[in-house]
Formats: C-alpha cells, structure tokens, sequence
C-alpha cells in the first residue's frame, strides 16, 4: 500500500491525495485572522518543507471558499519567469475573454488559479505605462463585496526589478500592501517566503515592520513525528535512527517510506540514512567550493565552521548576539547558505539553526573532518 492508503485507513487526514498532518493551531490562527478587518500585511515563514503554502491552500480551499463570504486572489510567483514589470503583469494578470463566465469562476476560485482577470486593451495600458496598475487593482476589491484576500508565495522573485526607469517594483508592490491593509482595509494580505534574508530586510525596516505582522510555521513537535512512524509500523530502534536524521521534518519522514519499508533491517535504515547524510555534507561543499558562483568571498571556510561548530556543539547559532563586526564577516555566509536552505535564519530571533535536522549530520562530517 502507498503511504497515504496506509496513513487514511488510520484516520489521517489526506489533502490532494496526501497526508496533511498537524496544523490544527495554524489553520485556527488563519481562520480567525481572516474573520477580523485587516490591519497589517502578514508575513509567513519557516524553514523549507513545513508546509506553509500547503496550509494556506487548505485554508481557502476547505473553509474561506465554502461559504462564498471571500473573494481571494492567489499569486504564486513560484516557478514563475518574472524578469521586467511586462512578465510581472502576465504573471499576476489573465486576459479576459468573451466566453469567460460564472461557472469558470468557480472553477477557478476551487483550484486556487486566481489571478486577476483583464481585458487585453487594458492589459496593453499598464505594459505601456499609460495608466497606473496598482490602482486598477484596487479598484478591482473594491467591487466585490466580499471580505478580499490576497496572497502572495515567494515575492522575493521582485527584487531587483525596476519599471519606469527609476521605481522598485518590490517596494511599490509593498506599498501597495500597506495601502490595501493599514490604510483601506480593503484586503487581508498573506505574503509566504521561505527566504529569511529577504524577510529580515523587510523586518529591519522600521516603516515596513509597524505595518506588518510575522507568523512562524516550523517544523512539528517530535510528539507528532514519533506518531507518524509508530502509525507507519516502525520499530522503536528505527524511530529513533530516523529521528537522529531528519528530526521531525515530516516530507522526509514520508520519503523515508518509499525507501525504506518498516520490515527492512536496522542497517538497511541506516545505510540509506548515511547517505543522506552524505548528500547533505557534499551540498554544502558545493557552496563551499563555488565561491565565485555563489559571490562570496574565496576563503570562507572559518566563517561557516564558527557558525556549523556552534550548531553542532549547541544546536544552534545566535547571529543576533554576535558584534557588529562578527556579524559583517559572517553575513556573506548567512546570506547565501539560507538563500540554499541548508541554514534557517529566524530574523525575529537572531537564531541560525540546520533548515532541517539532515543539514545537521551534514555538517558534524565537516566539523569533524578539521
């Protein structure tokens, strides 16, 4: 039996055909803040693989879109080629058409594929610069009637993109947040990132950080781990091994078991954990050796063992405590090793843990090997 087969006949929940486990605290957190008028821009972040956008998709599509109370619009930029303010239109806008109807609509509304819906002239308009995009967006909640909700996967893609010659469109899109929430209240707005060195920007500027709100999804607590692989028919012995590896990284505790069934030996686990382990330490060699891919400076590798030593003594590194000094030696490593997501940099902490638990078998090799 598949996973999910296994997991649904003992009462988990399944989402799109898979296991959807915890989150009862995140998805109440989201449903209340929908409830209330909007205020601030919300942040959501976390380490890679907690599932933020999944819970979120859940959300709007099992309780917001039941009850036809919500107008959401949904704009991932994941995977998206947004190079120049024409693709960031294409990318958020779909042109309208004489067959498109109510039904469609609700089609739409179900599968999260909501961008804005414009007509082809209109469309030319803000590509030519003739009329300001923003403001018809505005114009387009406040026709709806409903509570609006507008979400935003990955907005980082925006950076370092200018239109009109002089005006960042990142910025001019986070005006635009702010106008529709602290000052309109006209739209919840949810802005997930799994980049927190783009996050702590957004957190360190004193204007952007009075007109927005953070929300942390982390990974599950080891309570909830330890349930998935006793459910899945692991032995004791096994669920510790598989502890020591991934924590309680669920996506890679439900990889584990295309690999390794529950009925393989000990040293089958452990072989195949090894190499995982391995996997981790040669991607971090790869930045390591790379400098010049990854613009850092050629000898780096005293920073990130100050860094992956206190991780591998303590669990962790405090960025935040460091001088000023330190900190300007060790951000060009900060920066790109969470940009990787092999390092997790909470900007509300300071903390620098392993974005998941095989980064830290990674880096115990290399701690070890100097």
């Amino acid at each position: 039996m598949t996973i999910s087969e296994v997991l649904s006949k003992k009462g988990y929940r399944l989402y799109r055909g898979v296991p959807f486990i915890d989150r009862e605290e995140e998805i109440e957190f989201f449903k209340e803040r929908f409830k209330e008028e909007p205020q601030k821009t919300l942040f959501v972040y976390g380490p890679k693989s907690t599932g933020k956008t999944t819970t979120i998709e859940y959300v709007v599509e099992n309780h917001l879109l039941q009850d036809n109370l919500y107008n959401v619009k949904y704009i991932n930029f994941r995977g998206k080629m947004v190079v120049d303010y024409d693709s960031f239109i294409d990318a958020i806008i779909e042109e309208k058409d004489d067959e498109y109807d109510k039904e469609e609509e609700l089609n739409r509304n179900y599968n999260l594929l909501n961008a804005f819906r414009l007509e082809a002239k209109s469309i030319k308009k803000y590509k030519q610069k003739r009329k300001n995009l923003f403001d018809i967006l505005l114009d387009e909640f406040k026709k709806t009637g409903k509570k609006n909700i507008l979400i935003i996967d990955e907005i980082q893609i925006l950076e370092d993109i200018y239109f009109n010659g002089e005006k960042e469109l990142l910025k001019e899109f986070l005006n635009f947040c702010v106008r529709l929430t602290k000052e309109l209240h006209i739209s919840h707005v949810v802005i997930l990132t799994s980049n927190t060195i783009f996050l702590n920007r957004i957190y360190n500027d004193s204007k952007l950080k009075l007109t927005s709100d953070f929300k942390l999804i982390g990974h599950p607590k080891k309570e909830i781990a330890i349930k998935l692989l006793k459910d899945l028919e692991y032995s004791d012995d096994k669920i510790d091994l598989a502890l020591e590896y991934y924590g309680t990284t669920l996506t890679l505790l439900i990889k584990l078991y295309s690999y390794i069934k529950p009925d393989s030996s000990i040293d089958e686990l452990k072989k195949y954990l090894e190499s995982e382990a391995l996997d981790a330490k040669m991607q971090i060699d790869e930045v390591l050796t790379n400098t010049k891919k990854y613009n850092l400076p050629k000898m780096i590798d005293d920073e990130f063992l100050i860094i992956a030593d206190n991780i591998v003594k303590r669990g962790y590194f405090n960025y935040g405590e460091q001088d000023r000094q330190t900190k300007q030696k060790l951000l060009p490593v900060v920066e790109v090793f969470s940009e990787k997501e092999i390092l997790f940099y909470n900007p509300q902490t300071g903390i620098i843990t392993p974005n998941s638990k095989i980064y830290l078998k990674g880096m115990e090799q290399i701690v070890g090997s100097v």
